[in-house]
C-alpha cells in the first residue's frame, strides 16, 4: 500500500527520510503534549493529525533549529480542533459493576483516594476552554516560558499570562466546588 503521506503535499525537495529525521526527536513530546491537553484516549488521532499537517506545512517552516515550538504550535492547533469535536459529542461514562475480591484473596492497597483526586482534576481541566488548556499545558507540563508559548502561539504576552491565570483560577474553583 502506497505512504498516506507520502502522495500529500510537501516540498519537492524533502524527502520522507528527511522529514522524519528531523520530525524523529519530538514526535514522543508531540504525543505527551497531545495527552496533556486532549486525554490518552485522543492523544494518538491529534499526534498523528499533528505529523500530517507537519508533512503538509513543512515548507512554510522557514528555521529548521526551530522546528520544536513549530510543531507545539500544530499539536495545540490539532489539540484545540479536538477539544472543541468532543465537546459537540455526547459524553459516555463507563460504569462497571463492583469487584468484591474473592474470600482468602489478598486484598490489594486502596487507591480510591488518589484515583478519585485524579479524575477531580481530569474534570476541572475538562471544563477549560482550549486557549487556556494548551496554555496552562505548555507552561506547567512542559516548563515552557511566557515568551516561548507567545511566540509558538503567535499571541500576545499578557494573553499567554492571562489564559494561564484565567486557567488557574477556573481549576481552583472548580476543585473547590467539586469538594462541598
Amino acid at each position: 500500500m502506497e505512504n498516506p503521506i507520502a502522495r500529500d503535499s510537501a516540498p519537492a525537495e524533502t524527502t520522507t527520510t528527511e522529514f522524519q529525521t528531523l520530525i524523529a526527536p519530538w514526535v514522543a513530546e508531540m504525543y505527551r503534549m497531545a495527552a496533556a491537553i486532549v486525554g490518552a484516549d485522543g492523544a494518538e488521532d491529534v499526534t498523528q493529525d499533528a505529523l500530517v499537517d507537519a508533512w503538509r506545512g513543512l515548507g512554510r517552516l522557514r528555521d529548521r533549529e526551530r522546528v520544536r515550538p513549530w510543531l507545539h504550535a500544530i499539536v495545540a492547533n490539532r489539540a484545540s480542533k479536538h477539544i472543541r469535536a468532543q465537546r459537540s459529542r455526547p459524553r459516555l461514562i463507563a460504569v462497571e459493576p463492583d469487584g468484591l475480591p474473592s474470600v482468602g484473596a489478598r486484598v490489594a492497597p486502596d487507591h480510591a483516594a488518589e484515583i478519585a483526586n485524579r479524575e477531580s482534576l481530569d474534570r476541572a481541566f475538562a471544563t477549560l476552554p482550549s486557549d487556556q488548556r494548551v496554555c496552562v499545558v505548555l507552561h506547567y507540563s512542559f516548563d515552557i516560558p511566557v515568551a516561548q508559548i507567545a511566540a509558538t502561539l503567535r499571541i500576545p504576552e499578557g494573553t499567554v499570562k492571562s489564559r494561564i491565570h484565567a486557567g488557574i483560577q477556573r481549576l481552583r474553583a472548580t476543585l473547590t466546588e467539586d469538594e462541598r
